[in-house]
């Protein structure tokens, strides 16, 4: 009974100093990358598809993104990796303007893969297409 007691007291005692850090949101979103949005040209299937990419390395102008592609017609959605070139960045070039200085126009090169399946079953054969082609980001959200 009293190693009872003493361990109800301990972690009584525990929950006191134990204390929480507060999250504070805007830090907590400042943390996160910049999405960029763009289009990209699948030179496979000849369609136009939505690009949405992060970025993983980034050095001298060119950059190392992964995202997501959507889904055009007859094709599904699909991971991504771009490389791109920084071709014109207003915000680096001093622009102010509230909706201008998002403006961050990427040339680049991308290959993915959707419709991703391990395994040889009946149901999974003709998935992992892969997709490959240009891409061009124009608009960089940071929240």
């Amino acid at each position: 009974m009293i190693k009872r007691i003493v361990f109800v007291a301990l972690f009584a005692l525990y929950g006191t100093i134990a204390h929480a850090e507060a999250i504070n949101l805007p830090d907590l979103l400042a943390k996160l990358p910049a999405l960029k949005q763009g289009v990209a040209w699948n030179l496979a299937d000849s369609k136009l598809n939505y690009l949405t990419t992060f970025d993983i390395l980034a050095s001298k102008g060119f950059a190392l993104e992964a995202g997501y592609a959507a889904d055009a017609e007859n094709t599904g959605s699909k991971l991504v990796a771009v490389i791109s070139y920084d071709v014109i960045n207003l915000k680096e070039r001093g622009v102010t303007v509230p909706i201008l200085d998002l403006i961050d126009l990427r040339l680049g090169m991308y290959a993915g893969v959707g419709d991703i399946n391990l395994g040889d079953g009946p149901a999974m054969r003709g998935n992992n297409e892969f997709d490959w082609g240009i891409s061009a980001t124009a608009v960089s959200v940071k929240f």
